[in-house]
C-alpha cells in the first residue's frame, strides 16, 4: 500500500501542464509554458522573463492569476499556491508596475 501511495504522489508531482504568461505592462504573451505545480514563480520567471520582455534582475514583481484575480509579489510562491491550472494566464509586472 505504501508503495502505491508513493507512486501516485510522485505522478501527481511530476504532471506537467501548460499555462500562458503575460507581460502586463507591454501585453506580450507567451503561450503554452510547461510547468509543474511545485515550480516557484521565480523559477518560471527565470526561464521565460526574456521571452516576455521582463528584466529578470528587477527586484519587484507582481504576479497575478488572471482567472482568480489573486496576486502576489512573493516569487517563492508556487504555481499550485497561486492556484494556476492548465490554460490559466499568469500576468507578470516588473518593478511592480501595473498597466
Amino acid at each position: 500500500m505504501r508503495k502505491d501511495y508513493e507512486d501516485n504522489a510522485l505522478q501527481v508531482v511530476e504532471d506537467v501542464y501548460e499555462i500562458n504568461l503575460l507581460n502586463k505592462v507591454t501585453g506580450t504573451n507567451y503561450i503554452g509554458v510547461p510547468v509543474y505545480g511545485a515550480n516557484t514563480l521565480a523559477q518560471v520567471l527565470g526561464e521565460y522573463a526574456v521571452d516576455i520582455g521582463i528584466n529578470p534582475d528587477d527586484s519587484n514583481f507582481l504576479f497575478e492569476n488572471k482567472r482568480t484575480g489573486r496576486s502576489t509579489s512573493d516569487s517563492a510562491e508556487t504555481i499550485e499556491g497561486l492556484e494556476l491550472y492548465e490554460g490559466d494566464v499568469l500576468a507578470i509586472s516588473d518593478d511592480a508596475r501595473v498597466a
